[in-house]
């Protein structure tokens, strides 16, 4: 099969969306597909193959309230202008209700998402607005439709009468990395909190500082990631964080490094606000870790019984629980078994790849 996915930011650089695109096309592309991803231009230089995908560098605005759209927009154009693909994969709304242009061409397009998007608090009431006309278009134009988490395809079935097909995210369960990099920050494994997502203001990690400044505890606490045009908000967080020494910011965490820190840390907290199916908790049950997490409905699919929860946007709460997690170390560990296993029987690429894959044969069959 031709496979094109629509469209990421940087795809060996990018957050969830990307990893997912990165783990799957990967995978598709070692089955014998041909895959191509369409990517915006200005998240730094990508090469023009990556793990055997083709990657196709689209222009867009850089401004954030019109980047997904115009990157959208244009990867539309070029899916749909040179080269006829089986099927076009789009990842959320705004690439979604550019679909009517592939269709044209005689290909299926199959929209996922990874969130209620017009959730999410940077929208404000005029964006918001704007994702649920996305939303309408997208919908109307696809020809399959899949959502990472059963809440996502609940509410569409409840709300919006589309069954959504479930195909989660995954993580790869792994031996842990000896812990070497963590010294050159100053850490030391078991001695640490972390958080590791991009830095916008629903991933939380401003409820996490507030909170964990209030504890009397010799542990540190991590705060990884970065984003390109959140300079308000990360300055927010290293003032929150002012003259707390236990607190670092490391930046943009990848590879060895990144695995070592989800691989050594105490307890791995993810305070969201708003979730599709997180691969960062997914990430660190792998690893064993234990989970402190923010309790929508989301957070609570990927950890079950295996993980704790606060109140979600509850400060005091969540120092409650960070309080009585840190006091507790025999529990902690206790969870981790539990956690990995989790992982390894329900969030697998490989059985993700296989769904995914008898999706578009089926659609091609049809």
């Amino acid at each position: 099969m031709r496979i094109a996915f629509s469209a990421v930011k940087n795809i060996v650089r990018g957050g969830g969306i990307e990893k997912y695109t990165s783990e799957l096309g990967s995978r598709l592309v070692q089955r014998g597909h041909e895959v191509t991803v369409y990517a915006t231009r200005h998240y730094g230089d990508v090469p023009d193959r990556y793990l055997g995908m083709r990657i196709v560098a689209v222009p867009s605005f850089a401004r954030p309230c019109m980047e997904k759209l115009s990157c959208s927009a244009a990867a539309a154009v070029a899916s749909s202008w040179k080269k006829k693909y089986d099927i076009v994969h789009f990842h959320s709304f705004a690439p979604g209700a550019f679909a009517w242009l592939p269709r044209l061409r005689g290909c299926k397009c199959v929209l996922q998402l990874h969130s209620l998007e017009w959730q999410r608090s940077r929208w404000g009431t005029a964006g918001s607005c704007i994702v649920r006309i996305l939303e309408k278009l997208a919908l109307a134009q696809s020809h399959a439709y899949t959502a990472v988490s059963q809440t996502q395809c609940a509410f569409y079935r409840m709300h919006r009468g589309i069954e959504m097909e479930y195909i989660p995210t995954a993580a790869e369960v792994k031996p842990a990395p000896e812990a070497r990099r963590i010294y050159e920050l100053g850490l030391e494994p078991g001695r640490y909190v972390l958080f590791a997502a991009r830095l916008v203001p629903e991933k939380g990690a401003h409820y996490l500082v507030s909170a964990f400044r209030r504890l009397t505890t010799d542990m540190k606490l991590v705060i990884a990631g970065d984003i390109q045009g959140a300079d308000d908000y990360k300055r927010k967080l290293r003032e929150l964080a002012q003259g707390d020494t236990r607190i670092l910011f490391p930046g943009f965490v990848e590879g060895p490094l990144l695995d070592e820190l989800f691989s050594h840390c105490y307890l791995y907290v993810h305070p969201s606000e708003v979730e599709g199916l997180s691969l960062s908790i997914l990430e660190a049950m792998s690893y064993g870790r234990c989970c402190l997490v923010s309790d929508i409905p989301e957070n609570i699919e990927a950890v079950a019984d295996t993980g704790f929860t606060f109140g979600n946007k509850n400060v005091d709460d969540l120092e409650d629980r960070l309080s009585w997690l840190l006091g507790r170390p025999e529990t902690v560990a206790a969870v981790g078994p539990g956690a990995k296993e989790r992982v390894r029987q329900h969030f697998c690429w490989e059985s993700i790849t296989d769904h995914i894959e008898q999706l578009y044969h089926r659609l091609l069959d049809r």
